[in-house]
């Protein structure tokens, strides 16, 4: 029907002339049909939160993918810096030993410079030269010249 109100009416008329059984029926009915609509929509409800439960399960897989990448590059960042301290130290333990090394070698070529300026002090003295002119050739001082001339006469 297209008018409203007489639908209402028809519906309302109905009802009314129902019997007792028709009526226990009618309610049995509509709560069969309202607990397939309760049940359809709880499975909908369901359906619905376990898609959201699976999109975020998605994205917590991406996530644990995303961090894994993370931890990934901040090793490699950490055996970089391990590597580049690695280095560092080697090259400080090579420059010490070359320090060494030349300290070493200065000190060899000082005495070997003391010991060359001795004996040049020592020839120049068993020829006569004088004391001024060894100084002055051998750049040794008055004391060290006088302490040559000591163990020289021994």
């Amino acid at each position: 029907m297209v008018d409203k109100t007489l639908n209402v009416a028809m519906r309302v008329w109905e009802d009314l002339s129902r019997t007792e059984e028709e009526r226990r029926e009618y309610e049995i009915r509509l709560k069969q049909i309202l607990d397939e609509q309760s049940k359809k929509q709880d499975r909908e409800l369901l359906e619905q939160e376990m898609e959201e439960m699976k999109e975020q399960r998605e994205e917590m897989k991406m996530e644990k993918e995303e961090l894994k990448a993370e931890n990934e590059e901040i090793k490699a960042e950490k055996d970089k810096t391990k590597k580049q301290k690695e280095k560092a130290e080697k090259q400080k333990e090579e420059a010490e030993i070359k320090r060494n090394e030349a300290e070493r070698k200065r000190l060899e070529a000082e005495s070997a410079l003391k010991e060359s300026a001795k004996q040049t002090a020592l020839k120049m003295l068993e020829q006569g030269i004088s004391r001024t002119a060894i100084l002055q050739v051998t750049g040794l001082t008055s004391e060290q010249l006088e302490l040559i001339q000591q163990e020289a006469s021994k």
